[in-house]
């Protein structure tokens, strides 16, 4: 059979339409600010059913900011969980589809992934128990303070709750040596790349390393790569002297995966991230007081210093999940 050819008077077909894309909004919020958040159901607790709603934009878990390998150790605890889009959330508060949707009523807690999924929560009906499992997003319109004592928090010190850190299964401490000369610096905040650029002009017996950026980042002072990836990550911070961190944030700061790895930390001086580090840490108000801060420990000549602060490290994020899943399973069965 012939091949069909267009004639060149022809005009070109059309491109396909593309797909629409939702705005991130949570649409319930609406309804929220206006009509408050519905009744919590009072029927009894029939097993461990956890249904997660996620926020809008995100297709997973992951992508909500709510580390996945938490929930693989919670459903260890015994819980079964299920996972609803935004969009599936919002079709089952209009009663427009089955189950698995429609397990918003049927679970025995209800948990939002993040702020942004709290909206949905709060107004679905025939739920028994809901929360929040806090990510680093802050409520949206946080300003008008629908989100205030309108959940419990499930979550880090740092993220407003009570449950202790946890870090992925790469962050422990490995069998490297551990340089006397290497100051690692974790992302592109100023906080940390101004330290080490200062640290640079003071001194010429010192190597950098610089984690969690671009692969084409320029900067003032020679330092060495490292590739991404948390197997290579675990291995610059357990071989570093010293690192300087920056703020916490979300369920996997690098500041809490360098503790687990054994790593002296410095990090700076505010509510979360002290809240997260404790004893652990030091704090730094600035690049020069966080410079002043490594050179502390470079200039620890029985490693006392650091010894201290590993020991608190490995006592607050002893590494992996299982704790942190087994206090929320706690907090779960709780409500």
């Amino acid at each position: 059979m012939p091949r069909l050819r267009r004639r060149d008077d022809e005009p070109p077909p059309p491109p396909p339409a593309a797909e629409p894309v939702l705005a991130a909004v949570p649409w319930p919020l609406a309804d929220l600010l206006q009509s408050g958040p519905t009744p919590l159901s009072d029927r009894q607790r029939l097993g461990s059913a956890v249904t997660l709603v996620l926020p809008p934009g995100a297709a997973t878990p992951r992508a909500a900011g709510v580390p996945p390998e938490l929930l693989a150790a919670l459903e260890g605890e015994g819980f079964a969980l299920t996972t609803l889009t935004a969009d599936e959330a919002e079709h089952a508060l209009a009663a427009e589809v089955d189950p698995p949707a429609g397990s918003l009523a049927d679970a025995d807690v209800v948990l939002a992934a993040g702020w942004a999924a709290a909206p949905a929560v709060l107004m679905a009906e025939g739920v028994r128990a809901r929360a929040v499992l806090p990510t680093a997003d802050a409520p949206p319109l946080a300003d008008l303070g629908w989100a205030d004592g309108a959940l419990p928090v499930l979550g880090p010190a740092w993220l407003g709750g009570e449950l202790p850190a946890g870090a992925d299964a790469a962050y422990v401490p490995k069998p490297v040596h551990r340089r006397e000369d290497l100051v690692l610096v974790h992302g592109e905040e100023p906080f940390g790349l101004l330290a080490a650029a200062i640290l640079a002009e003071r001194r010429d017996d010192l190597t950098f390393a610089v984690t969690g950026v671009r692969e084409d980042l320029a900067l003032p002072f020679r330092f060495l790569g490292v590739e991404p990836g948390p197997e290579a990550l675990a291995h610059a911070f357990a071989s570093a002297t010293v690192a300087i961190a920056p703020s916490v944030r979300g369920w996997r700061p690098a500041a809490v995966a360098m503790l687990a790895c054994g790593q002296a930390v410095v990090a700076p001086d505010d509510a979360p991230t002290c809240s997260a580090l404790g004893d652990a840490a030091s704090y730094a108000r600035g690049p020069l007081e966080a410079a002043a801060a490594v050179e502390d420990f470079l200039r620890d000549p029985d490693y006392a210093l650091r010894a201290e602060r590993a020991r608190a490290g490995f006592a607050l994020v002893p590494g992996g999940w299982a704790d942190t899943a087994a206090s929320l399973a706690a907090h779960l069965r709780a409500l």
